[in-house]
């Protein structure tokens, strides 16, 4: 039993750590953020950070999906040009995407 209570303590501090080492890189990045002119070529870049973060993650799903995945790549990306609403374009590719894997492409 003592070695459980031990064990315990080490999760415990484990999980201690990395919650003291993600808010102060959560606090670090707010505290960068705010003395950098908005102006810059940093600020530019961080701009565009969200739409090249989700072309790097989506790319590789999207080719693994195979044809099915295609489709539902083209289909949100058509919604969304359409309508310009993203939970919509979500449904269509979801959607689509079904569907083709369940007539087998």
């Amino acid at each position: 039993m003592h070695d459980l209570q031990v064990l315990d303590l080490q999760v415990l501090g484990v999980i201690c750590v990395l919650g003291v080492t993600c808010y102060a890189m959560r606090a670090g990045g707010y505290v960068l953020a705010a003395s950098m002119r908005e102006d810059g070529i940093a600020a530019r870049f961080l701009r565009l950070a969200p739409g090249n973060l989700f072309i790097a993650f989506i790319v590789g799903g999207c080719l693994s999906g195979g044809l099915a995945g295609l489709v539902g790549t083209a289909v949100a990306i058509a919604t969304m040009a359409i309508t310009s609403k993203e939970w919509a374009a979500l449904g269509a590719g979801f959607g689509a995407a079904l569907a083709a894997s369940a007539i087998g492409l």
